[in-house]
């Protein structure tokens, strides 16, 4: 094997490895006066760059920022996946290639520096799809449990309770975190003076929760226009309801389809083992006939 090659996966993995241990906290040891050098502030300067850096090149995506704030991710914690995933693309796809090289199957450098080159892209970019699958399926659930609460602020209403009180109400049933989030943000509304509908909506904008769209602009037009507001949630419990059932008919048309062919394979097995014994008759005599 190259010996440049083995310099240089070394290096970059050393490289890789002090760019985490840049992320890793460490207290910031006080100035003795009287000692020469640089403070303690002047020697973590450019670590804290680096994360800064990070930090706002991150900062910057909103898909991003909104798939963190949905699984309770903190923007360092992801930089930091990120280029653990880095390096370990990088030192799976080196370390193969030399242990490979050490079993006799000769790699040129170039082939080498284009896998450790894939594998740091894979190892990069996989934290982020692994990032998009999770915060999906965490909205999925969301939307569940808030067809849950709509359903105990329509039971409330339908008892007299007053519409934006039932959704408060509603949300302090349960400890939930799904219900502490909708409940925290109805208390901040009312912590800044404003209606129940701009605290769902700047919760659904900062989790990208786009199923309370339609419940939001819905309760602000019963609150600005005087409408009934009991109507409004009463109209969205019964949407959520068909679209339920309709979820539950769809999946069982699809169920019912997938078992189509096993059950045509089934009876098309029977099919054979009932016309075999007289076809096998009817061919055993017209051989010994034919004899």
């Amino acid at each position: 094997m190259n010996p440049a090659v083995i310099a240089l996966s070394i290096s970059a993995g050393l490289g890789l490895l002090l760019i985490v241990l840049a992320f890793r906290q460490r207290p910031v040891a006080p100035d003795v006066p009287g000692l020469p050098g640089a403070s303690a502030d002047q020697r973590t300067r450019p670590l804290r760059s680096f994360k800064a850096m990070m930090r706002s090149e991150l900062a910057d995506k909103t898909y991003l920022i909104q798939d963190l704030l949905m699984v309770g991710r903190s923007v360092e914690t992801h930089a930091m996946i990120k280029i653990a995933g880095l390096a370990s693309g990088l030192v799976l796809t080196v370390g193969g290639g030399l242990f490979a090289g050490a079993l006799g199957y000769g790699l040129s450098p170039l082939i080498l520096v284009a896998a450790g080159g894939v594998g740091c892209l894979l190892g990069w970019w996989l934290p982020d799809s692994m990032l998009r699958t999770a915060a999906e399926n965490e909205r999925a659930y969301f939307q569940q449990v808030s067809e849950s609460w709509l359903e105990l602020a329509s039971q409330l209403v339908t008892a007299g309770s007053d519409t934006f009180a039932a959704l408060f109400t509603a949300a302090s049933y349960s400890d939930q975190p799904v219900f502490v989030t909708i409940r925290d943000s109805l208390r901040a509304a009312a912590a800044r003076s404003e209606p129940p509908w701009v605290g769902l909506r700047k919760m659904a904008a900062a989790r990208r929760l786009r199923f309370l769209d339609p419940f939001c602009a819905s309760l602000e037009l019963a609150g600005t226009t005087g409408a009934e507001s009991r109507q409004t949630i009463l109209s969205q419990v019964d949407a959520a309801r068909s679209k339920a059932l309709f979820e539950a008919d769809a999946a069982a048309a699809s169920s019912g389809e997938k078992m189509g062919a096993p059950l045509a394979l089934i009876g098309g097995g029977f099919m054979v083992l009932m016309g075999y014994p007289p076809m096998s008759q009817i061919l055993e005599s017209a051989t010994v006939s034919g004899l």
